[in-house]
């Protein structure tokens, strides 16, 4: 009898002790969960204290990249394109349509055909190109109280109607097709210099089939490229930026296929504007110039 009241004592001290344990396990559970919430409040303190810092430092970049002076467009005759077609809403084919300072060739055995139309503001609509929220909020304006104009708006679009049916003799699966091609400056080297420079102009990509890209900006200035994408998006604004510059001035269709694109506003430069939309007239003044006669290269 005692040694079944011995063994009944020491079932009872365990049963004890285990639920000792259990309690145990459970108090230490219990501060192990409140210390993760503790810690998981700090990280989340931090957190937004870091958040809070990165927005205040991107913020403070924006407004650098507001303040900075608007150095004059590189590019000539960009705001009228007075050198491309002989009449404003008249399609011309591309490759004639071109006078100096502009060029338009097919590259390396690449073949195609299209058109390009100088549209003025007042005709967008009939083009399908009627300006979104982005565009007149950003690059247009809004309609004047009899609907007919943008108030203080006075620029041309370029809407290209491009196709290329065959690829380069290097590269059958893509054709160059160069447009508003403008010259070849030479710098101490091209792809050199420890200075930003920019790129931007205005997109809408109208039709776009296959493997076609449309980069308005190449080469020379940082790379812009427009794709399928960009289909039924109406009016974007597009940007980039780069160290130094490159060779040639050389915006081009490039793939197989067909491609409808409007374009205007384009501007390269020095500087980093990031996402604020500048552009810039090709002798220095900043909007409002105007003057043909200042054109370089006609």
């Amino acid at each position: 009898m005692s040694l079944e009241q011995d063994i009944a004592r020491v079932v009872e001290a365990s049963e004890k002790l285990s639920d000792v344990v259990d309690t145990k396990i459970e108090d230490i559970d219990n501060r192990v969960a409140q210390k993760a919430i503790e810690i998981d409040q700090k990280n989340a303190a931090v957190e937004s204290r870091l958040t809070a810092k990165e927005q205040a430092v991107d913020a403070k970049i924006r407004d650098f990249q507001k303040a900075l002076p608007l150095a004059p467009n590189t590019l000539v005759d960009s705001k009228f394109f007075n050198s491309i077609c002989e009449a404003n809403n008249t399609p011309t084919d591309v490759l004639t349509a071109h006078k100096a300072p502009w060029l338009a060739f097919l590259h390396d055995g690449s073949e195609g055909t299209g058109t390009v139309t100088r549209v003025s503001l007042d005709k967008l609509d009939e083009y399908g190109l009627t300006p979104n929220e982005n565009f007149q909020n950003r690059g247009i304006g809004y309609k004047n109280h009899g609907g007919e104009a943008f108030y203080g708006s006075n620029y041309r679009v370029l809407l290209f109607d491009i196709e290329i049916t065959k690829g380069r003799n290097s590269d059958a699966n893509n054709g160059n097709f160069f447009v508003l091609s403008q010259g070849c400056d030479t710098h101490f080297g091209w792809g050199r210099g420890e200075f930003l420079t920019q790129a931007s102009c205005w997109i809408n990509v109208l039709e776009c089939a296959d493997t076609m890209r449309f980069y308005p900006s190449s080469n020379r200035s940082a790379t812009i490229e427009c794709n399928h994408s960009d289909l039924g998006k109406g009016w974007q604004y597009k940007h980039a930026v780069r160290s130094g510059w490159g060779g040639c001035h050389q915006p081009l269709f490039s793939g197989l296929g067909k491609m409808k694109v409007a374009m205007c506003l384009p501007y390269v430069g020095t500087g980093n504007h990031g996402d604020n939309m500048v552009w810039a007239d090709s002798v220095g003044f900043p909007y409002t110039h105007t003057d043909a006669a200042g054109y370089v290269g006609v």
